[in-house]
C-alpha cells in the first residue's frame, strides 16, 4: 500500500485526491509547466514565460547570434535565461521517471513525454552530432555554443533514466540511445575533452574528464558508463570497464576523496544526480556499495555541516568583500560565524522577501540563493542517497515547501525547477507523505 499516494489513482476517492499531498505535488507541477514552460520547445525556462513580457524576457536571438549577454561577450551565455535548459530539463525528466516507477500516475508519464520532446530538441538544434548546447532559446534555433559539463552529464544522466523508465516508447529509446552515442563518440574523438561546438577551444567549464581525481572520476564513470548501460553498445561496454579497472581501480577511491571547502555551492546537486546514476548503472556489487555510501555521506554532510561555512558565498552574495557579505548576512539576523544548517536557513525562508538597501549600491537583494537553494539542493541530495536514516529529516519538509513556495508567484526558474525536484523525488522515496500541517 502506498497510502495516501494510492488515493490520488482512485477516481471514486476524489476527494481525497483534492486533499492529498500528491495532489499538491501535481498542482505545483501543473503551476511549473504554465510559468516556465515554452510550448515552442517543451523545455522549462530559468524565467517566467507567462508575463506580459513573454520571451522577450529572455536575452534576445541576435545577442545570442553575437555571442553576448546584455551587451557583454558571453559566449557561455550566463544570465540570458535559457543558458541551462539542458541542466535544468535533465533534473525534471530524472525525476519524473522516478515518481513514475513509485506511483504509476500516468499525469508524471505524461508530462516526462513532454520534457523528453524538449530534449529531443536540445539534441537536434546543433549541427554537429553529440553537441549538447546552452539552449535553445523558444525560438527553437538560438543557443550558445560554448557549454559545459554540467550540460552534457546532465543531458546523459536523464536520457539512461528515460532509457529504463517504463514510460519510454520503443522510437523514443532509439532516439536517445544515437543521441547517447553522438555524445560520447564526440568525447571520445575529443580526448574526452569537453570543448566548444566547433573543437576550437576547451569549453568554459570543461576539462580532460578522464582525469583520476575527485573533480572527474565520478562524472566520467558515470558519463561512460551511462552510454554503455542504455545503448548495450560493445564498444561503450568495454571502454567503461577499462577506464572502471584502470589503475586498480583508482576513480573508485577518488570518488570517495572530499572535495576541498567550501564544499558545496547552488549546482552541487548535479553530482548527486550522477553518483546516483553510477551506482545504479554499476553491476559489481562492491562498487555500487562505494557509491551509494560515497553519495549518502555526502547527503547526511549537507545536511549537517554549517551552510554559512560550506555552501559557496558567491553564489548568493556574489563576490564582494568581506564587509559586504557580513552586512548582507547582518540585515538576516545572521553573522559569517554563527552556525547554521540548511535547515535552519530555510526557517527563514519567506517567499519574495528582499534586503534593505545595501551600503554600497543601494540594491536590495533575495535572500532565497541563501534561505531556500541550499536547504532544497541537500534535500534532494538526501533522497536520491536512499538512506532511510536521512528520509525522516527531509520527508517533512514536504508540506512546508508546498506551502511556502507557490509557484504561480515564483519570479525565479532556479527555485520553481529545485522545488519541482526536490518534490517529485520525496514522492518517489516514501510510501506516504506526511500529514500537511494545519
Amino acid at each position: 500500500m502506498r497510502g495516501i499516494l494510492l488515493l490520488a489513482l482512485s477516481s471514486t476517492l476524489a476527494l481525497a485526491q483534492e486533499a492529498s499531498p500528491l495532489a499538491a505535488v501535481k498542482d505545483h507541477c501543473q503551476a511549473y509547466v504554465a510559468g516556465f514552460l515554452s510550448p515552442a520547445t517543451d523545455l522549462c525556462y530559468a524565467r517566467r514565460l507567462d508575463t506580459p513580457k513573454r520571451v522577450s524576457i529572455l536575452e534576445a536571438p541576435e545577442s545570442v547570434a553575437k555571442e553576448q549577454v546584455r551587451g557583454v561577450y558571453r559566449p557561455w551565455g550566463y544570465g540570458a535565461g535559457f543558458e541551462d535548459v539542458a541542466l535544468q530539463n535533465g533534473y525534471l525528466l530524472y525525476a519524473l521517471c522516478d515518481a513514475y516507477d513509485a506511483t504509476k500516475d500516468p499525469f508524471f508519464a505524461d508530462l516526462a513525454h513532454r520534457i523528453f520532446q524538449g530534449m529531443r530538441r536540445i539534441a537536434s538544434c546543433s549541427p554537429v552530432p553529440g553537441f549538447v548546447p546552452r539552449g535553445p532559446h523558444p525560438n527553437g534555433t538560438s543557443y550558445y555554443r560554448d557549454s559545459s559539463t554540467d550540460q552534457h552529464t546532465l543531458f546523459v544522466c536523464a536520457l539512461w533514466r528515460y532509457v529504463q523508465s517504463p514510460i519510454a516508447t520503443e522510437e523514443e529509446r532509439t532516439f536517445a540511445r544515437s543521441a547517447l552515442l553522438a555524445i560520447g563518440n564526440r568525447l571520445e574523438r575529443n580526448g574526452w575533452v569537453l570543448k566548444v561546438e566547433d573543437d576550437s577551444r576547451v569549453a568554459h567549464v570543461g576539462w580532460n574528464w578522464s582525469a583520476k581525481n575527485e573533480g572527474s572520476s565520478g562524472l566520467f564513470l558515470c558519463t561512460v558508463g551511462a552510454i554503455a548501460d542504455a545503448t548495450g553498445d560493445a564498444h561503450w561496454r568495454e571502454l567503461y570497464q577499462r577506464f572502471a579497472d584502470e589503475d586498480q581501480g583508482i576513480r573508485w577511491d577518488c570518488i570517495g576523496r572530499d572535495p576541498p571547502s567550501p564544499r558545496y555551492t547552488l549546482f552541487y546537486n548535479q553530482h548527486a544526480f550522477r553518483l546516483a546514476t553510477l551506482a545504479r548503472l554499476e553491476t559489481d556489487p562492491a562498487r555500487s556499495a562505494r557509491v551509494w555510501t560515497r553519495l549518502r555521506e555526502t547527503a547526511r554532510d549537507m545536511l549537517a555541516c554549517n551552510a554559512l561555512a560550506e555552501w559557496r558565498p558567491l553564489d548568493w552574495i556574489g563576490e564582494v568583500p568581506a564587509e559586504q557579505v557580513q552586512e548582507y548576512l547582518g540585515t538576516l539576523g545572521l553573522a559569517p560565524g554563527q552556525t547554521q544548517t540548511v535547515s535552519q536557513l530555510w526557517d527563514r525562508y519567506e517567499q519574495g522577501k528582499r534586503s534593505p538597501p545595501m551600503s554600497w549600491d543601494n540594491r536590495r537583494r533575495s535572500y532565497a540563493n541563501l534561505t531556500a537553494r541550499p536547504a532544497l539542493l541537500a534535500w534532494e541530495c538526501a533522497l536520491l542517497a536512499r538512506d532511510p536514516d536521512l528520509l525522516p529529516q527531509v520527508l517533512p519538509h514536504v508540506p512546508e515547501v508546498l506551502r511556502k513556495i507557490e509557484l504561480t508567484r515564483e519570479d525565479s526558474g532556479w527555485i520553481a525547477n529545485e522545488t519541482i525536484v526536490f518534490l517529485l523525488l520525496a514522492t518517489a522515496a516514501q510510501d506516504e507523505f506526511p500529514a500537511p500541517a494545519q
